[in-house]
């Protein structure tokens, strides 16, 4: 049997969406940025909008270190534009096709939110952030994992 090489599986690897201001997006998005942290959402999760507000702040502050926070917000798929006009955020907020790897990825997704590093290439690194980043632990973890993503993208200038 062929060996199974998860960098191949990356479902950002092959990567389409839309902004909500209906701009099309592609795996460009991850190459631009030495970290993207990706936060899966929806609206009337209480937890995830409690969380928002750190995001945004996140967002700022990767922004200063060559990185980006991205949110996929499940209930926005498919260019759903009534749940696109309530899911407001300041950061980028994606809508993706249901179909595709990502949206997939999304369906697989046990608790939200859940928040993923992405790198320059595409691929998930470290371990998922399960529950909002307005925990400490969680925000410390997710610090962690974004600056040795960042230490490593800068070894490989």
């Amino acid at each position: 049997a062929p060996e199974h090489n998860s960098e191949a599986d990356s479902p950002f690897r092959n990567f389409s969406g839309q902004d909500f201001d209906g701009n099309s997006v592609d795996e460009s998005l991850f190459s631009g940025n030495a970290v993207t942290v990706v936060n899966f959402w929806f609206t009337g999760c209480k937890p995830c909008v409690a969380e928002l507000s750190m995001l945004n702040e996140l967002n700022n502050t990767l922004k200063a270190m060559g990185g980006e926070v991205i949110g996929i917000n499940t209930e926005t798929f498919d260019g759903n534009e009534a749940a696109i006009k309530e899911a407001a955020s300041q950061y980028r907020n994606l809508s993706i096709d249901s179909a595709s790897d990502a949206g997939k990825y999304a369906f697989d997704i046990m608790a939200f939110p859940t928040t993923i590093l992405v790198d320059r290439n595409g691929n998930i690194v470290g371990d998922p952030i399960l529950g909002g980043i307005d925990n400490q632990d969680n925000y410390d973890s997710l610090m962690q994992q974004i600056q040795s993503v960042i230490d490593a993208d800068s070894a490989n200038q």
